[in-house]
């Protein structure tokens, strides 16, 4: 499959270190079009109901993520949505809290958005006009680790960008380990790692091992330990004495759309209902009984006294308990009372899903759904 294509199908779904904020974007391009790193997100009062790649938990509450910016709030478990201001109108593909205040979102363009006040607040800490001039001074003929081949792919994607000056890769990953310290990874091998809370950022593609440039659609870690899966099997563990990302061994050769880690396990998950455990940190694999075929795009872990250990979400919107011994079965919990979700259901395609309030809910092609009650907390 072309990559661009399957790229765009899966987006719907959803060393060297410089400054971001000297290069962030005009508000018109060139062409005279409005450039939509520099423009907010416009105020709509169906965004729980228009496409939304991803969601998250914030504490107690719930932030979803979609199409030309919107950003979405619920305190109330996904029974009503607040839009929280945006300022940009790219396309946002995914959102990680670490706590209740510190958040993180990127998007296509290269945009990364960085809260402090629990989404009150967004600030922009990279876009596709500074990730384009810290590429090009990291990979180049003059720069620090000079790399003909991601110089080359970096010169072609930005001669066809349709805005000139920014790089059109989209992000399609995040995650940061604690407020100030955490990686963004997404299209043809792209990923940056900050120290700083997003005042720099140092390019790691040569650090990856990807000589396929291939897609790079999960980071997550748990432990001190960081890992990266993506198209074609691609699976990689961060080597602490390297700095480097080694390939692991990967049990599946299609593509992985995430992942869950914690200290004791180790699950990876992606297309036609593939989905694979590991108990010591991606050595040996067992694969998980799912008996779906359908994509699988959330693997959320719940509280041992529930008595499910991991949930799989599909992208029909089925839900899977699966327990440590690696088996799977639909889930049990009662279904939401809410008058759209009787039977549970989403309302379209589900590109993701969150826990919080003690709900399941997922997003997607036509917004927010209730999926399921959960009566026990996550851990």
């Amino acid at each position: 499959m072309n990559k661009r294509f399957a790229l765009g199908a899966i987006a719907a779904l959803a060393c060297c270190a410089i400054g971001a904020g000297a290069a962030i974007g005009n508000s018109t391009s060139n062409s005279g079009l409005r450039d939509p790193i520099a423009t907010p997100a416009p105020d709509t009062a169906f965004g729980a109901y228009s496409s939304l790649t991803a969601v998250t938990a914030a504490g107690s509450r719930l932030v979803a993520v979609g199409r030309r910016g919107v950003i979405l709030a619920s305190a109330d478990a996904g029974q009503s949505w607040q839009q929280l201001p945006s300022p940009v109108s790219s396309d946002l593909t995914a959102v990680q809290f670490v706590d209740a205040q510190h958040g993180w979102i990127v998007g296509h363009d290269a945009v990364v958005l960085k809260t402090t006040d629990g989404g009150k607040t967004w600030e922009r800490k990279l876009d596709g006009h500074a990730a384009l001039a810290l590429l090009n001074a990291s990979y180049g003929p003059q720069g620090k680790t000079p790399d003909d081949a991601i110089a080359q792919d970096i010169e072609r994607a930005g001669s066809q960008s349709a805005t000139p000056g920014v790089l059109p890769y989209p992000l399609l990953s995040v995650w940061f380990s604690s407020a100030n310290e955490g990686y963004v990874a997404g299209a043809f091998g792209l990923i940056l790692q900050t120290r700083d809370g997003g005042a720099s950022w140092t390019p790691m593609i040569e650090r990856t091992a990807n000589i396929k440039m291939n897609h790079i659609y999960a980071i997550g870690g748990d432990g001190g330990q960081v890992y990266l899966a993506g198209e074609q099997g691609f699976l990689r563990r961060l080597d602490d004495t390297t700095g480097a990302f080694v390939p692991m061994a990967s049990p599946y050769e299609g593509s992985f759309f995430g992942l869950a880690a914690s200290q004791s396990r180790l699950v990876v998950h992606g297309l036609r209902g593939n989905a694979y455990a590991s108990d010591d940190g991606g050595a040996r694999w067992r694969k998980i009984d799912t008996g779906s075929g359908a994509n699988i795009v959330a693997a959320l872990p719940v509280s041992a006294a529930a008595g499910a250990g991991l949930l799989l979400v599909t992208q029909t919107g089925d839900v899977l308990e699966s327990s440590a011994d690696g088996s799977a079965r639909p889930y049990s919990g009662a279904d939401s009372a809410g008058a759209d979700n009787r039977r549970g259901q989403p309302r379209g395609e589900v590109y993701g899903a969150a826990i919080a309030g003690g709900a399941l809910v997922a997003t997607g092609m036509a917004g927010a759904s209730v999926l399921r009650s959960v009566p026990l907390s996550t851990p």
